[in-house]
């Protein structure tokens, strides 16, 4: 896991200086080495350069001896080492006599297995990395390696022989990959705050999506950023840069097929598909237990994380599955609680420890001494303002696993996309078996759901009717229906600025779904590319790289993806409850009253009590001689917020939008 970075151009430039800034900037996503390579693409000379925390084993050869060198192409690497702790790990990293370099952020679980299948071909390697594998296998296959690849990835690679700049995502973007391309210099980083050390490029907020973050609570649907002019590459997209021709090319090389069905057809008995996804989900976790560091499990008292905890128990008592030295005598476990015994999660996770005997560490995040104290170190990571106050919860969490030395956490994000598991899923899936079957049986099922999710039943029926209604309804309750019932934390379009309203609200209308969707299968899909867990992915990237922490999400392995997706909609929703499958296959891996649990808390936070520890600072912000925020809110909305202790502002979901917002800009552009 590392922090990646590169500039590529059709002219010679001096490229140390600003490879060296580049590369600093991304200190925190890999604090264990640095790395650099100068090329000329055309001569075809390269020098491996190192910087001041280079580790002692390499050559010393300073970046900054060749500042004022003149190359066409440049890769600077912070390293997170994680496989083969050797400095044979160093980056980056050539292969077949500097016939490919790369640059590679990310890990291929399934390696070892390919590593195999390599040599047989007769490939050699000189590590026990995952790169090497990366190299000699898109040797072999070329871009269509990609599709062999079991795990998270950005990198770039240069193809001496093809003369061409390869960069891939992998299927989800787990790990990101930002670029910056103005038909003569191309440069791409893990991070915005990177390409930003550019002198080409320039912080400047892309007025598109703040208009989505704040009316439609969209913050990485698409391949934008919220800096203008750097975009990101999209999830199971590569790019191909040919500067000869001046041409950047993308293509989606990964997709997942929809079974938009309601009930079983042809998948055999639940027995069956619930040992088959069992097995699955197994293997996904064994998987992502490679390492040659710490690992432990973000624990949550939810089910998706129990049974995280409860697999990874399992494997513990197999003693050929994970050495002791790496999980220790214990699996580690980091929750976040709280006092308010509304959002408390700890009934729950005492459960989970108990059955375990895992070594439970807790943190209670706070207002006053916790979020607005970090709350510029927040936006700084995170690059742009963030949907709620649980990303500093998630936040505290990863500090908490780094000062217990833990370097790899295991999490249940995904999840909730590929199974169902917030209450607005019951909408569409309802609004199907009213179209497929009858009106009868979906005022029956939505009955149970509202018995089993603790969501209220006109809740219930008003998503199910919305999905039912017409176009032009869906078009008149977008801000009353669709903005409160789907994200619950959107700013409405009354407080904005009428200019700025006006000159996106008729351009977003592509990014929203005014038709609804189909079926269950169509609206999943939606969430795992757009509408939720690239966002989700985003924070829990920021938040615990901001740890050196690397995070691994099996829920979002591609074959259990694939094979949930065969699937009918009964098995993600059955009688009401949501996440069927993994309830029915959690048996003896989970407590019973969190296998079977009503209701679903969503990592909650006391977001109303935080909001009041922090009126001063929040009046104080908007009290400042300069708003940074002002253009996109009317006069009324800010005199408000600069009298927010005695206002009429009190949507504390919408408020801190808005405060988010204004941080994040004073933070880069102030």
């Amino acid at each position: 896991m590392c922090g990646i970075c590169g500039v590529f151009t059709a002219r010679q430039y001096q490229a140390g200086s600003s490879i060296f800034d580049m590369t600093r900037s991304l200190r925190h996503r890999g604090p264990d080495d640095e790395g650099y390579l100068l090329g000329n693409t055309r001569s075809h000379t390269w020098k491996m350069a190192t910087g001041p925390e280079t580790i002692a084993e390499i050559p010393d050869n300073p970046i900054g001896h060749h500042a004022r060198e003149k190359y066409n192409l440049a890769f600077g690497m912070r390293r997170l080492a994680i496989l083969d702790l050797s400095p044979l790990g160093h980056g980056p990293m050539s292969y077949r006599n500097g016939s490919y370099w790369i640059t590679y952020n990310g890990e291929v679980y399934n390696y070892i297995e390919l590593r195999q299948e390599l040599s047989s071909l007769g490939y050699q390697f000189q590590t026990a990395t995952d790169t090497e594998v990366v190299l000699a296998a898109y040797a072999e296959w070329g871009p269509d390696c990609l599709k062999r690849f079991n795990g998270m990835w950005a990198f770039a690679i240069w193809d001496v022989k093809e003369q061409k700049l390869f960069c891939a995502r992998d299927r989800f973007g787990i790990k990101p990959f930002t670029y910056y391309w103005d038909g003569s210099i191309f440069a791409f980083a893990s991070e915005a705050k990177s390409l930003l050390q550019h002198p080409r490029i320039t912080a400047k907020p892309d007025d598109s999506m703040v208009f989505d973050y704040l009316v439609m609570g969209l913050s990485h649907h698409r391949e934008k950023t919220f800096f203008d002019g750097i975009s990101n590459l999209l999830p199971a997209h590569y790019a191909l840069l040919d500067l000869s021709r001046n041409e950047l090319i993308f293509q989606k090389w990964w997709d997942v097929d929809l079974n938009t069905s309601l009930d079983v057809q042809g998948h055999g008995s639940d027995s069956d598909t619930i040992e088959e996804f069992s097995a699955l989900l197994n293997d996904a976790v064994q998987l992502r237990l490679r390492t040659d560091v710490p690992i432990g499990t973000c624990l949550s008292g939810g089910l998706d994380s129990s049974v995280l905890v409860g697999i990874v128990n399992q494997l513990l008592l197999d003693g050929r599955v994970l050495p002791s030295e790496i999980i220790g005598d214990h699996q580690k476990t980091f929750s976040a609680c709280f006092d308010d015994a509304q959002i408390d999660e700890r009934p729950y996770i005492s459960q989970v420890i108990q059955r375990t005997n895992a070594h439970a560490s807790y943190v209670f995040p706070e207002g006053r001494s916790g979020l607005w104290r970090e709350i510029n170190d927040l936006h700084w990571y995170q690059e742009g303002p963030v949907g709620s106050t649980s990303i500093y919860s998630q936040w505290a969490v990863m500090r908490l696993a780094k000062e217990n030395q833990v370097t790899v956490l295991l999490d249940g994000q995904g999840a909730d996309e590929l199974l169902a598991g917030y209450s607005y899923y019951f909408g569409s899936y309802l609004a199907q078996i009213a179209r497929q079957r009858s009106l009868m049986r979906a005022i029956l099922e939505a009955t149970r759901a509202s018995s089993a999710s603790k969501s209220s039943l006109p809740l219930i029926f008003g998503l199910m009717l919305y999905e039912l209604s017409p176009p032009a309804i869906k078009r008149l309750g977008r801000n009353s229906i669709n903005t409160r019932f789907r994200t619950n934390k959107t700013v409405p379009i009354h407080l904005l600025d009428t200019r700025f309203a006006n000159q996106f609200e008729s351009n977003s209308s592509k990014y929203f779904k005014h038709q609804g969707y189909n079926s269950l299968a169509e609206h999943l899909y939606d969430s795992i590319q757009t509408s939720s867990l690239p966002a989700l992915l985003h924070y829990e990237d920021r938040n615990s790289m901001a740890f050196s922490i690397e995070a691994r999400v099996p829920y979002l392995d591609y074959r259990l993806v694939e094979f949930v997706f065969s699937l009918a909609a009964s098995y993600r929703i059955r009688e009401g409850w949501s996440k069927w499958i993994l309830r029915a296959g959690g048996n003896n891996i989970a407590p019973e009253d969190i296998r079977w649990r009503k209701g679903k808390l969503g990592f909650a936070t006391p977001e109303s009590k935080w909001m009041d520890s922090g009126v001063n600072i929040i009046n104080k912000l908007f009290k400042d001689d300069t708003i940074y925020s002002s253009r996109y809110f009317n006069t009324s909305t800010i005199n408000q917020l600069r009298n927010y202790s005695n206002g009429r502002l009190r949507d504390t979901a919408s408020i801190w939008r808005m405060i988010s917002l204004e941080f994040w800009i004073r933070r880069f552009l102030g």
